[in-house]
């Protein structure tokens, strides 16, 4: 079964301590499309109606949830109002914090692993020590690969293979699939993000020796949930805050997040405004969203 995302663990697991009543307010959240690439299409209905009910009896907050915004679609609609809240990514955050300014972090996400970062995989006993030596070779990807190892890969692609190319191009459905091809030798490098990349060596320990990490990127930003400063009001913040902070002292938080890999979800830290600033420096704002 496919892990639900990150976006959908966030009010799915809120503490029911802190529900309260008396808020007619509708809060309108959406979550990113990038968020849930990994979500079979079928589901989504089915999750944005769960979220809206659960997160009307765990935090006394009437919720609509929406699930298919671009990054940059979200966050213009959030400063202009038409939004609450928001999930993103962290580098998404990055971009849009550039642009808005007010935008905010109201806690972040810590996954399990809690690393959040990507690597470029080949064969062991591939000759290549970087992309230079791969140009003109076969590429694998798969659809529902993070886009935090998409910018990665174009980056070092960019770095390392100038306006040279790789000569195919092909899909899969999952990174694990990608994987299984590079070692079956059909292509010669994949790209993986951290969480995928560790699950496949404690699944398939034997087949994991037999590739190589050729580039591993810096640890990106985590997903966080973001509001316009000024535009939501504190009390309804705090519920929403104090309960996803708690939501892994519950059985039912701890087990869910634990299916989706994530290890709870914690207040913003004082770092993490810098760290945001430095992915920004790494991997600016792409042309035709600023």
């Amino acid at each position: 079964m496919k892990r639900i995302m990150i976006a959908v663990a966030m009010v799915i697991a809120l503490d029911p301590s802190v529900s309260t009543a008396g808020d007619d307010q509708l809060y309108r959240i959406a979550i990113a499309k990038s968020a849930i690439r990994e979500v079979p299409q079928d589901l989504l209905p089915f999750a944005g109606d769960s979220l809206q009910e659960l997160m009307k009896a765990r935090t006394g907050l009437n919720g609509k949830v929406t699930l298919d915004h671009e990054w940059s679609a979200l966050v213009r609609n959030l400063n202009d109002g038409e939004l609450e809240l928001g999930v993103l990514q962290g580098h998404e955050y990055a971009w849009a914090k550039q642009k808005y300014p007010d935008l905010q972090a109201l806690v972040c996400s810590i996954e399990r692993p809690k690393e959040v970062m990507a690597y470029l995989l080949v064969r062991h006993d591939c000759k290549a020590a970087n992309l230079t030596d791969l140009k003109g070779g076969k590429l694998v990807l798969a659809t529902t690969l993070k886009d935090h190892a998409r910018l990665f890969l174009e980056k070092r692609q960019g770095v390392e293979m100038g306006k040279e190319s790789f000569g195919t191009v092909a899909k899969t459905d999952t990174v694990h699939e990608a994987i299984h091809k590079v070692i079956a030798e059909e292509f010669d490098v994949t790209a993986a993000d951290h969480a995928s990349w560790n699950y496949f060596q404690k699944l398939y320990p034997g087949a994991a020796k037999n590739l190589k990490v050729i580039a591993k990127s810096e640890e990106f930003p985590s997903a966080v949930l973001v509001y316009k400063k000024g535009h939501v009001d504190e009390v309804a913040l705090k519920k929403l805050r104090d309960g996803l902070v708690s939501a892994h002292e519950t059985t039912k938080g701890a087990r869910m997040m634990a299916m989706m890999r994530i290890e709870k979800f914690v207040d913003v830290p004082d770092s993490f405004e810098a760290t945001v600033a430095t992915c920004l420096k790494a991997y600016p704002t792409p042309r035709a969203e600023k």
